[in-house]
């Protein structure tokens, strides 16, 4: 009896652990279910308003995010989303908090896109130059550092960083049609139809690829075929009056920049990536098809002075800011004193070769251009100068003494008494340079530092 009695209770006390146990496997699995559940449930929402580009949705989601748990991820696909609807403030201030301890390229990629959009050029490039610290194989990141050059107009040196966006595989098309702008820009015409052409030929019929090559064969003075284009790709029933008020625009008001957005996740992809036409295009310039089975659109005089405000301006930048910026460009231009250089110096270090300009008055940021044309080549231009009596050449040969790192240096005196120099280094260097201070020498002190990558 007493041993039945045992064995009951027994039975009942693992009967009451299995009881416990499975009922806590089954809070778990319920919670673990409900977690699973909700991602999806988050996935899915995201996937959903994404494609249907409903970017208020997405801010929400993950500004609700952000409220259950603060990550630098999260904080930056909230910042492209601001920044794929033009708040460009927003995205700024969603981002500042992690750049600070960010290791992370594609953050700084973000901000240095923010910062150009909102004409912050030099802090655009500080941060795309921490990204390719971080990354030097990151492409986006030359490939914009090369549109705020532009901007900068330092040609030599956005087309330096658009050929590494390409050596990194960066899109081909989008550093194409950029390198088509830099020619405009440079009035070389005919370069530039041949990158427009390539891209094309490849189908490519986007609004500003199309304007772009319509204003270059106007430029070419091509009329013929640029009416041909316009009324084959429906640019302007008045093709006449289009091409005629493209003859007065000026290529610094008709280049359209192709500043792609950030990267984005494969869902955004889906609705961003840019449409290719199915026909087959003609190889000869003497005649372009109009595209088939598209109704013909009616367009006023008034919409072709649309078409051509839309022509005449920046990516980046509404018509009145091309303006400002003008204004703005006369403004620093006007500030610009001369530069009255009374000697040139040069030496060398045990980490660097070292240039010292010695000016009557501080050498200040807008009377110098410091640009990086290659690894072992750099340009450099002062304004307004006053030559030592010696003149150019002195300032050549006293640079070039010193040869243990420099390999050759020329330079010229344009009519604008404009300074250019041109010095050539032997093997990758980076450049510093600075005020060296009021003890540095009996006038004023500018020092330019080449440093080789490699030690």
């Amino acid at each position: 009896m007493n041993h039945f009695s045992i064995h009951c209770k027994v039975k009942k006390l693992i009967n009451t652990k299995f009881i416990i146990v499975c009922s806590m496997l089954f809070i778990v699995t319920g919670c673990q279910n409900s977690t699973v559940r909700y991602d999806l449930n988050d996935k899915q929402k995201i996937y959903v308003h994404e494609a249907t580009k409903n970017y208020g949705g997405l801010i929400e989601l993950y500004k609700q995010r952000l409220q259950r748990s603060d990550s630098e991820d999260t904080r930056y696909k909230l910042a492209q989303v601001y920044y794929l609807t033009h708040d460009f403030e927003a995205a700024k201030r969603t981002l500042m908090p992690v750049l600070k301890k960010s290791k992370n390229d594609n953050v700084f990629v973000l901000y240095g896109h923010i910062e150009s959009k909102m004409r912050n050029n030099d802090t655009a490039l500080e941060y795309l130059d921490k990204a390719i610290a971080i990354n030097p194989k990151n492409g986006e990141a030359y490939n914009v550092k090369g549109i705020v050059l532009l901007k900068k107009k330092q040609y030599d040196a956005a087309r330096y960083s658009f050929n590494l966006a390409r050596d990194n595989f960066y899109d081909e098309n989008k550093v194409t049609n950029n390198l088509a702008m830099l020619s405009i820009l440079n009035k070389d015409y005919n370069e530039a139809y041949k990158y427009l052409n390539i891209l094309y030929t490849k189908g490519y019929r986007d609004q500003t690829i199309l304007h772009n090559l319509l204003y270059t064969l106007v430029k070419l003075n091509k009329i013929q075929l640029a009416k041909s284009f316009c009324i084959g790709h429906r640019l302007s029933n008045e093709p006449e009056i289009l091409i005629q008020e493209l003859k007065q625009i000026e290529p610094i008001d008709a280049v359209k920049f192709n500043e792609i957005r950030p990267t984005q996740s494969e869902g955004q992809k889906q609705y961003t990536i840019e449409k290719t036409a199915l026909q087959k295009v003609s190889k000869t310039d003497t005649e372009i098809k109009p595209k088939k089975g598209t109704k013909a659109q009616t367009t006023t005089k008034s919409e072709v002075n649309a078409k051509l405000a839309n022509i005449a301006k920046l990516d980046t930048e509404t018509e009145t800011d091309v303006k400002k910026g003008s204004q703005k460009n006369n403004q620093a231009n006007q500030a610009v004193t001369k530069s009255t250089i009374l000697a040139v110096r040069s030496g060398e270090h045990g980490k660097f070769s070292r240039v010292t300009f010695e000016t009557v008055s501080p050498l200040s940021k807008n009377q110098y251009l410091l640009e990086k044309i290659s690894p072992t080549e750099f340009k450099l231009s002062l304004y307004d100068v006053t030559l030592p009596k010696a003149g150019i050449n002195y300032i050549i040969n006293r640079i070039a003494r010193s040869d243990r790192d420099f390999s050759n240096v020329t330079g010229t005196l344009t009519a604008e008494k404009k300074l250019i120099l041109k010095i050539k280094t032997k093997q990758n260097s980076i450049v510093k340079d600075f005020d060296a201070g009021p003890d540095a020498c009996k006038a004023k002190c500018f020092v330019f530092d080449f440093y080789l990558e490699n030690k």
